[in-house]
């Protein structure tokens, strides 16, 4: 029987994505966050040669990140090579300022043809059209959505945001499935 930190930890990536880290760093974070029984890690794609396949994680790696605002060849040459360098999973950055959704679409597919199964494409739904985005990233064949906020969609959905354990909580309370956290103590009472 699985007790509820465990299920909580089976549960959250730990974000490396915004948080000053060397590669080492960056290492030796995802394996804490593997023997701490984290479901997997989000890294920058400079840092998957030096994080690697640890067994039993799964390592994401953000595309377009931050602002999104690259052409989306970019971003599925970029999402292609994070594979070929040990990726498991891809979240994809759209601009958030892109308001149509065949743009959008198109984005997401291109993304998805360079990634394909069983490869899982995250797509970061946040900003003023993020329920558009999450509708076109469920057309294009993403496996899920990540959001600081609830959004409505029918694809599952990773939290980002919460910093500490009521946090984390509240966001599986609302619908997410998996939470995103930039520290374990987050995951942790007290």
């Amino acid at each position: 029987m699985i007790d509820d930190q465990a299920w909580l930890m089976g549960r959250a990536f730990l974000l490396l994505v915004d948080v000053p880290v060397t590669p080492t760093q960056a290492c030796h974070r995802a394996l804490a966050a593997r023997d701490a029984g984290l479901a997997g890690v989000v890294v920058s794609p400079s840092h998957l040669a030096a994080v690697g396949e640890p067994e039993g994680l799964t390592v994401a790696s953000v595309v377009g990140y931050p602002s999104g605002r690259h052409h989306s060849l970019v971003k599925a040459a970029e999402a292609r090579l994070a594979v070929q360098q040990g990726a498991g999973e891809i979240w994809l950055t759209p601009d958030a300022t892109v308001d149509d959704p065949n743009t959008l679409l198109a984005e997401f597919v291109a993304v998805r043809e360079a990634v394909p199964a069983p490869v899982h494409l995250a797509v970061l739904v946040d900003g003023p059209h993020g329920e558009a985005a999450a509708e076109a990233a469920r057309l294009a064949g993403a496996d899920r959505v990540v959001s600081g906020a609830s959004i409505r969609t029918d694809l599952p959905r990773t939290a980002v945001g919460a910093d500490d354990l009521a946090g984390v909580i509240a966001a599986l309370e609302a619908g997410a499935d998996r939470v995103g956290v930039s520290e374990l103590s987050a995951l942790l009472d007290g």
